[in-house]
């Protein structure tokens, strides 16, 4: 276990604790939180192996921006991920709620949502 809090205490960017909608090839999950290199978020599947480690998965996250003087607008974060490990937290009626860890593959692209 302390290797575990060792690797914790070695990351190169910060995570933000945000719950933001992310949606995914025909699934939307929540994230739990974020940073500049990976999201960590949880979703409701029936399908398991589509979130099974080394899958590359292409990925959309809905957020807000806030600047002083500026009315808040909705913006979409997309580019693909890869899956570094999940783990299953419990099954619901509706599938297994499973939380997942993403590293981006590249920049996230941002793009202005039209309303």
């Amino acid at each position: 276990m302390q290797a575990k809090e060792k690797d914790s205490d070695k990351r190169i960017n910060e995570r933000l604790n945000l719950s933001l909608q992310i949606s995914l090839p025909g699934q939307n999950g929540k994230t739990i939180n974020v940073s500049a290199s990976g999201v960590y978020f949880e979703v409701i599947t029936n399908d398991i192996d589509l979130f099974a480690p080394g899958t590359t998965l292409p990925i959309q996250i809905t957020a807000f921006t806030t600047t002083p003087g500026i009315e808040e607008r909705k913006i979409k974060l997309y580019g693909q991920g890869c899956v570094v490990r999940n783990s299953i937290e419990y099954v619901t009626g509706r599938g297994s709620r499973l939380c997942v860890a993403l590293e981006f593959k590249d920049t996230l692209k941002i793009l202005p949502d039209e309303i």
